[in-house]
């Protein structure tokens, strides 16, 4: 397992398999990387880079996108991580095309669905995501809670003005089926900086909201010390990354890029090219640059300090790092 120079290990890698999306989303940060670079990894390579990841101590990780399933090979690409046998395996989708793909990615190994769901009411969710399309996710949703994934999640990002009121109905609706519900404080990345000071809630209503008709189970040591709460019956998990130091204290994550790029966080560069050593399938160069990648890692906010925002990409020769 890799640590790295604040404690942290590194547990979970987010893989963004594509680099467009059939929604815009007003808030969307897109995982921290551009849009429509034009060039992907196959599934082929996707599966060694979770290997060598795995071989470092990596145990979970979560498929993105972009939206994934617009990957003709989504399928494949699930298989190629999935016949490694990683302690955990899940997407985050917009449910468009759950109808189409979810049978064939629980079939071979997909775990955990995050399905974006940021409102109930039909205009609120087109004006958010841009696509008229709530009542297929939501049938989308019914048809894949009851063919047998471990966990169903809804994420919602929370909006000031926009959905907050929709809080107590969201916890109803996943109550109906199961699910977990997971609300997002809005963060100044991509899409999301103009519209910030807009709809940016800080969630401490919805904390205190949630004390008074919940109760707090705990937090996710491994996850950015997330605050765990039950309402009704459903696990609600509050994900307050903005200025946030205990959240990034928690951090135990990096991102594979669309087009091979290590991040060290989604705020912030420096990123690690691995894309030479993946087309040459030099796992021991492709380890050493992840390692590389890990020493890098440092919280974005820290106690006393807002974290910036700027981006300053580093390029540095790895042929003398060891493992």
């Amino acid at each position: 397992m890799l640590i790295d120079g604040y404690g942290r290990p590194w547990l979970k890698l987010r893989i963004v398999v594509d680099d467009t999306c059939n929604y815009r989303c007003i808030f969307c940060h897109f995982e921290g990387q551009a849009r429509f670079q034009g060039s992907k990894l196959s599934a082929e390579d996707i599966g060694f880079v979770a290997e060598a990841a795995m071989e470092l101590g990596v145990e979970d990780f979560k498929i993105t996108g972009g939206e994934p399933l617009l990957r003709r090979d989504i399928v494949d690409v699930v298989d190629a991580i999935s016949r490694l046998g990683p302690k955990d395996l899940s997407m985050t989708t917009n449910g468009y095309l759950l109808d189409v793909y979810a049978k064939d990615l629980l079939s071979h190994g997909l775990m955990r669905l995050n399905v974006s769901l940021h409102s109930l009411d039909p205009r609120k969710y087109k004006f958010i995501t841009g696509v008229d399309a709530l009542d297929r996710v939501l049938e989308n949703l019914d048809y894949v809670s009851s063919l047998g994934f471990k966990q169903v999640k809804i994420n919602m990002v929370v909006l000031r003005g926009l959905n907050t009121d929709e809080i107590p109905m969201m916890i109803r609706y996943a109550s109906k089926y199961g699910f977990t519900l997971q609300l997002i404080e809005l963060m100044p990345m991509g899409d999301g900086f103009p519209i910030f000071s807009r709809y940016y809630d800080d969630l401490s209503d919805v904390i205190t909201w949630l004390n008074r008709h919940g109760k707090l189970l705990g937090t996710r040591k491994d996850l950015h010390n997330r605050p765990i709460y039950e309402v009704d019956g459903v696990r609600v998990e509050i994900v307050k990354n903005y200025n946030n130091p205990t959240f990034c204290a928690g951090c135990t994550t990096m991102r594979l890029t669309s087009d091979g790029k290590l991040k060290t966080c989604l705020y912030k560069e420096p990123v690690v090219d691995l894309l030479p050593y993946i087309k040459a399938r030099d796992k021991e160069g492709l380890k050493k640059a992840m390692v590389f990648a890990n020493s890098l890692r440092k919280p974005n906010f820290v106690e006393g300090v807002s974290g910036g925002l700027g981006s300053v990409r580093i390029r540095v020769r790895l042929d003398k790092l060891t493992l």
